[in-house]
């Protein structure tokens, strides 16, 4: 099985669920979202950073590279 692909599981009498992978929200400074809901969290692909919206403030947790 390719390492990014969907699994297919069998629930029978012919059905089967599609899982795929998470995935997460991505945006730069200019397209976060706007009207964003509380617990909104993502990547910021122009900062490197994931944020957290906590209903008022956005938070900002950064990816330290080596």
């Amino acid at each position: 099985m390719a390492k990014n692909s969907q699994l297919r599981v069998d629930i029978g009498q012919g059905l089967a669920l599609a899982i795929g992978l998470p995935t997460l929200a991505s945006w730069n400074e200019s397209s976060r979202p706007k009207n964003a809901k509380r617990g909104t969290f993502g990547f910021n692909v122009e900062t490197k950073s994931l944020e957290y919206f906590d209903g008022e403030f956005w938070f900002r947790a950064s990816m330290k590279t080596s």
